[in-house]
């Protein structure tokens, strides 16, 4: 992986290489529109980790946990440290996390370098500010985030957050931890359906050349 402004990328090779398929097979995939990329000035392919994560599990590859840290996505937490050892121990090293204490901190962040998701302790910023509408301000500042609420209580929250009990940390985990995906030919039927949805793990194995696919090349 090459990385461009910290952000990580991956080659048509790197991608040919987890999907066991030859570099032809990704180029077909590229004129079909089947995976998100762009090319460098020198017209070299590239795949931003996040793009190629999503298209691993959307086609039932399994996702490698190499390239689920690289793509996940930058957290936000809003509370005290035990908040923050909570979050810690619930998330580990899928994703990148920061914090502040104050409310307030938040919102400067939010304007500066705003993360993907704010986690939020209700019980600790409630003693410095309205919770909905500093939330509903946070929103405003960052439309693609993600809102999520670390809460017993279910009233008084914006509709856009997501609540998950204050200690519970499997459900944090399941909410922001994609699971991997077992790939489509393990499971019983899916190979068929692949070939009828035109999917890339059917169209990889008719696009390999003879040598590959598991017959005589001339």
């Amino acid at each position: 992986m090459a990385g461009v402004r910290g952000e990580k990328l991956l080659t048509a090779s790197d991608l040919a290489a987890l999907c066991e398929v030859d570099l032809k097979t990704i180029h077909n995939w590229v004129d079909r529109g089947r995976i998100a990329h762009f090319r460098t000035p020198g017209r070299h392919l590239r795949f931003r980790a996040a793009d190629v994560a999503e298209f691993l599990r959307a086609w039932g590859y399994s996702v490698p946990r190499e390239l689920a840290r690289a793509s996940a996505k930058s957290g936000l937490v809003v509370g005290s440290k035990d908040t923050l050892a909570h979050v810690t121990r619930a998330l580990g090293d899928m994703m990148p996390l920061r914090d502040v204490k104050h409310p307030y901190d938040a919102l400067v962040l939010a304007g500066s370098d705003p993360p993907d998701v704010f986690i939020v302790d209700a019980k600790a910023a409630a003693a410095d500010v309205d919770v909905a509408h500093w939330m509903e301000a946070l929103e405003r500042a960052c439309r693609d985030a993600r809102f999520v609420v670390l809460s017993d209580e279910a009233t008084g929250l914006p509709p856009f957050a997501t609540r998950v009990g204050r200690t519970d940390a499997q459900g944090l985990r399941t909410l922001l931890v994609p699971e991997p995906v077992a790939p489509a030919a393990a499971v019983p039927g899916q190979v068929a359906a692949a070939a009828n949805a035109n999917e890339p793990a059917a169209a990889a194995q008719e696009e390999l050349p003879p040598r590959a696919a598991g017959g005589s090349s001339r």
